[in-house]
C-alpha cells in the first residue's frame, strides 16, 4: 500500500509538471482551449447544484434533472450531451465549497492523469508481480500521448476507472473475496456513468475478462461465484440504467441519431495509428502520415516495443509440433502452421497496403481481400489446434497469460476504423464490425467519433507494455533501463508548455476574449441578471456563434436562469433556423424582432463589441426602440427588458413600419 502511495504521489507531481502552468492558474486558467470545456463546466456546474438541491430537500429536482437550462424552452436538453454524473460526484465537495466551475474542472481534469496511472500500476503489479514493472504501465497509461489531442474533451480523459475495475476483478478471482467485486462493480458504475463511449463497449469488456477469469480458472460450476456475479451486475445496472432513460425518450421524441457519414469523417484511418499529434514532442514534426479529424493516435514509440516483448517473452513452452510418435502428422502439422501465418501476413499486407501485386514469373499473386485472407487463416488455425495437442496447449497458455488484452487490441482497434474500414482514405475490403454494432445495438448510432476508441486501444498495449517492462525488470541492470525508457517516454509523450485558454478563429465577429472568469470575477452584467425574476429568460446576442453561445452557457451558471442559447452534441430543430434569423437583426428587423418575441426571453443581453461596423450599437437601438427598456450598462454589454408590452406590440408589421423611419432618421438603421 505505500509503495502504491508513492506511485500515486509520482504520478501527481508528474501531471502538475507535464501541464505547468496550469496549476498556478488552478482557478482561472482554463486547460487547452475555451470550446468543449466550457460545455463541461456548464455540464458539471448543473449536475452539482441539482444534487446539492436534492441533498437539501428539493426532491423535484430529480424529475426534472435533465430539463438544463439551455435551449429554452425544449426539455432533456442535459441529454444532448454527456450527463457527466460521476465527475459530478467526484467534485461535488470542491463545488459546493467554492462554487467555482474552473477549479473544480481543472481538479478533475488533473485527476485523469493521476487516477489513470495508479490505475493501471495496481493492475500490472497484479498481473506481473514487478512493481517497476507497474510504475512503468501506469506512466504509459496516465500520460498516453493520445491524452494530449483529447484534452479539451473530458469525458474522453475520464478513463481512469477502467484498471480499476480489470484489478478488482482480478483480485476477487485471485483471492475469492467480495471487497474486490464490490470495488469493481463501482469502478465499472464510475466509468459507465463518465462516458457514453465508454459504457457502450468497455462494459462488455468488463464482462468478457471475467468470463475469461472464469475459463481460465475452470470454475464454470462454482455457484457462490455466480451469485457474486448476479449481484454485482443487478446493482451496476440499477444505477446506471435510471440515467439512460432520458437518453432513451429523446431519442423516442425525435431522432438522435448520427449520419453515417459523419460517423465515418470522425472515424479512424489505418494510418490514424501512424500518425503523431502535430504538437508531439520529437514525433509531431515527422510521423503524420494520413491527418484528419481525430485521426492523430500513434500511441507512442515506447509502448509498442515494451508491448512487442512482453509477447515475445510468453512463457508457455508446449511444441506446437507433435512428439516423433505423431511423425505421420507432422508434414499436416507444419503445413497448417504454414498456411495460417502466411494468410495472416497476407492479410496484414491487404489492409497496410491495400493491394499487393508479386509476380513470380510464370505467375502473378495478388493479394486485396483482407476479409478471404482473414477466414482462411482462421480455417488453417482451427484445424492445426484439433490435430496438434501441442498447439493447443500452447495457445490455451498464451491465452490464460495475456492473451486476453490481445484479442481485445485487436478488436478495438478494428471497431475504431468506424462503418467503413479506410486506408489512407480509401475503402479496404474489410468487414467492418462496428457497422454491425451500429445498426443493430442502440447506443452505438448515437455515438460521432469511433476514433475514441483508440483510448481501449491504449489500455489494452499499455498492459501488454507492462508485461513486456517486467521481462525486462528480471533482466541484470532492468531496473535502470526502465527508467531511461520511462523519461524517454515522457520525451515522447508530453507538451511544453501545455496549452491553456487556446481560441479557435470566429467568423464574421469580434472574437471574445480569450479568458472566461470565476463567478467572482465574472462580468457584472451577469450578476445583474441574477437578481432579475427567477421566472426571466434570457436571450444572448450574438446567437449561434459556439464561442459566445458557450459563454452564455458558462455565465448561466452565475444566474440559472434559462437562456434561449445553447451549444451541445445535439442542436434542437429550431435552432438553426433561430440563428439564421438573428444573423443579422438590423438588416432584417421584422422577422427578427418576431424571431425574439416568439422565443419567450423576457430578457436580453447584447454584447455590442462583438459586432463589426457599430451593428451592436445599432441592434441594441433597434431592441429599444420596440419596447426595450435598458436595465444595465457595462462596457458593450447591455441587458435589456423585454417583458414589457411596448415590446410585444411593436414586433408586427405596422410597428416595424412606425419604427423604422425613426431609426433610419437617427442614424441607427443600416
Amino acid at each position: 500500500m505505500a509503495r502504491a502511495a508513492l506511485a500515486f504521489l509520482a504520478y501527481l507531481l508528474l501531471a502538475i509538471a507535464t501541464t505547468w502552468p496550469l496549476t498556478r492558474g488552478l482557478g482561472e486558467d482554463v486547460p487547452w482551449d475555451l470550446g468543449d470545456p466550457l460545455l463541461v463546466m456548464w455540464i458539471l456546474s448543473w449536475d452539482c447544484e441539482q444534487i446539492l438541491g436534492i441533498l437539501g430537500g428539493d426532491f423535484a429536482r430529480i424529475t426534472s434533472f435533465f430539463d438544463a437550462n439551455i435551449f429554452y424552452p425544449v426539455p432533456l436538453t442535459l441529454a444532448y450531451s454527456e450527463h457527466m454524473i460521476a465527475q459530478a460526484v467526484q467534485i461535488l465537495p470542491v463545488y459546493a465549497i467554492s462554487g467555482n466551475p474552473i477549479l473544480s474542472y481543472n481538479l478533475l481534469f488533473l485527476s485523469t492523469w493521476v487516477l489513470s496511472g495508479l490505475g493501471m500500476y495496481l493492475l500490472v503489479r497484479e498481473l506481473t508481480g514487478s512493481e517497476m514493472a507497474a510504475f512503468v504501465a501506469g506512466l504509459m497509461y496516465g500520460f498516453a500521448p493520445y491524452r494530449l489531442p483529447q484534452s479539451g474533451h473530458l469525458h474522453v480523459l475520464s478513463s481512469q476507472w477502467m484498471p480499476f475495475v480489470l484489478f478488482g476483478l482480478r483480485r476477487y478471482f485471485v483471492t475469492r473475496q467480495r471487497r474486490p467485486l464490490a470495488g469493481a462493480t463501482l469502478a465499472l458504475v464510475l466509468q459507465s456513468l463518465s462516458s457514453g463511449y465508454y459504457l457502450l463497449l468497455f462494459s462488455p469488456i468488463a464482462a468478457t475478462f471475467a468470463m475469461w477469469e472464469i475459463g481460465s480458472r475452470h470454475l464454470w460450476r462454482d455457484r457462490r461465484m455466480w451469485r457474486d456475479l448476479t449481484l454485482a451486475g443487478v446493482c451496476a445496472t440499477i444505477a446506471i440504467v435510471p440515467f439512460l432513460l432520458p437518453y432513451a425518450a429523446l431519442r423516442g421524441q425525435w431522432n438522435a441519431v448520427r449520419e453515417i457519414s459523419e460517423v465515418m469523417l470522425y472515424s479512424a484511418d489505418l494510418y490514424s495509428y501512424a500518425t503523431a499529434f502535430g504538437d508531439q514532442r520529437i514525433w509531431g514534426d515527422v510521423l503524420r502520415m494520413f491527418p484528419k479529424p481525430e485521426g492523430e493516435l500513434f500511441p507512442g514509440l515506447l509502448p509498442i516495443v515494451l508491448a512487442l516483448v512482453g509477447l515475445v517473452v510468453a512463457r508457455s513452452t508446449a511444441r506446437i509440433i507433435p512428439a516423433r510418435s505423431q511423425a505421420s502428422r507432422r508434414w499436416l502439422t507444419w503445413l497448417l502452421v504454414a498456411v495460417t501465418a502466411g494468410h495472416a501476413v497476407a492479410a496484414i499486407l491487404a489492409v497496410t497496403l491495400r493491394r499487393v501485386t508479386i509476380d513470380a514469373g510464370w505467375f502473378v499473386l495478388r493479394i486485396s481481400d483482407a476479409d478471404q485472407m482473414l477466414l482462411r487463416s482462421g480455417a488453417a488455425f482451427g484445424l492445426l489446434l484439433i490435430i496438434s495437442p501441442g498447439a493447443r496447449a500452447r495457445v490455451s497458455g498464451f491465452l490464460r497469460d495475456r492473451g486476453f488484452f490481445v484479442i481485445c487490441l485487436v478488436a478495438v482497434l478494428w471497431l475504431s476504423l468506424g462503418p467503413e474500414p479506410q486506408a489512407f482514405g480509401r475503402p479496404l475490403r474489410l468487414a467492418s464490425p462496428y457497422l454491425l454494432l451500429y445498426d443493430h445495438v442502440p447506443g452505438f448510432d448515437g455515438l460521432r467519433v469511433p476514433a475514441r476508441l483508440a483510448m481501449l486501444s491504449v489500455l489494452m498495449l499499455t498492459v501488454l507494455a507492462g508485461f513486456g517492462a517486467a521481462a525486462i525488470a528480471r533482466m541484470r541492470g532492468g531496473t535502470a533501463a526502465l527508467i531511461v525508457v520511462s523519461g524517454l517516454f515522457l520525451l515522447e509523450a508530453t507538451h511544453r508548455p501545455f496549452i491553456l485558454n487556446a481560441m479557435p478563429p470566429v467568423r464574421d465577429l469580434v472574437p471574445p476574449e480569450a479568458r472566461v472568469y470565476p463567478p467572482q470575477r465574472a462580468p457584472a452584467v451577469y450578476r445583474e441578471m441574477a437578481r432579475q425574476a427567477e421566472d426571466s429568460v434570457l436571450l444572448e446576442l450574438p446567437l449561434g456563434q459556439p464561442d459566445y453561445d458557450l459563454r452564455a452557457m458558462y455565465y448561466s451558471t452565475i444566474h440559472w436562469r434559462p437562456i434561449v442559447n445553447g451549444y451541445s452534441g445535439f442542436f434542437p430543430a429550431r435552432y438553426a433556423s433561430l440563428t439564421k434569423t438573428l444573423s443579422e437583426i438590423p438588416r432584417h428587423a421584422e422577422e427578427s424582432l418576431e424571431a425574439i418575441r416568439a422565443s419567450g426571453a423576457t430578457h436580453a443581453i447584447v454584447h455590442e463589441g462583438a459586432y463589426f461596423d457599430g451593428e451592436g450599437q445599432t441592434t441594441t437601438a433597434l431592441l429599444r426602440r420596440a419596447g426595450a427598456v435598458e436595465l444595465f450598462r457595462e462596457g458593450s454589454d447591455v441587458l435589456l427588458d423585454l417583458s414589457l408590452t411596448p415590446f410585444s406590440a411593436l414586433s408586427t408589421t405596422a410597428g416595424l413600419e412606425r419604427l423604422m423611419p425613426s431609426l433610419e432618421q437617427s442614424g441607427e438603421a443600416p
